[in-house]
Formats: C-alpha cells, sequence, structure tokens
C-alpha cells in the first residue's frame, strides 16, 4: 500500500500555507513514461474520476490509479526534499 510519511503531510501544508493559492489539497499523477516513470504533483480542488483518496493530518492527497498502482509498495517521505522510497529498480 502507498504510504505518505508525516514528514512529507507537513511538508506539504508548510508549502500550501505559504503560496498565494487558496487550494488545500494534492495530487500525485505519472507525468512520463518508459520503464522508469516519472511523477509529478500538483495542487488540486478535487481529484479525477478514478483517483484514490488518501487522507491524512487533514490533507487529502489524490493519487492517479496508474500512480497508485505503481507506488503500491512505495513510501513518500521529507527529507531536506521529497523522496519516494521502496521503489522497484527500472530497466537498464
Amino acid at each position: 500500500m502507498f504510504e505518505i510519511t508525516d514528514a512529507a503531510v507537513k511538508q506539504f501544508k508548510k508549502i500550501l500555507s505559504e503560496s498565494d493559492t487558496t487550494i488545500s489539497n494534492i495530487r500525485i499523477f505519472i507525468s512520463g513514461g518508459g520503464c522508469c516513470a516519472s511523477y509529478g504533483l500538483d495542487v488540486t480542488e478535487k481529484g479525477e474520476d478514478g483517483d484514490v483518496l488518501i487522507e491524512k493530518n487533514n490533507l487529502k492527497i489524490y493519487v492517479e490509479p496508474a500512480a497508485h498502482e505503481a507506488l503500491s509498495k512505495a513510501t513518500l517521505d521529507y527529507e531536506n526534499g521529497f523522496m519516494v522510497k521502496g521503489m522497484p529498480s527500472c530497466c537498464g
């Protein structure tokens, strides 16, 4: 199951509180293909059809279905920058 640490949630909240936006939700999606996908983050009012909703510490994080499946054994963390731990190795 895709996990998001308290440290990552805290940093998302900090970024949102310091921005000019009133939007308070995050969406994670696949932004590039190939054997090693790239992932994107965006602020959003609401998720898209089929998105998986993760709620943690009053933050809503919508995850695109393909990204949720690809990240199923991973953890999104924050330590001097966002990082994904536990990803399977890429091809090549």
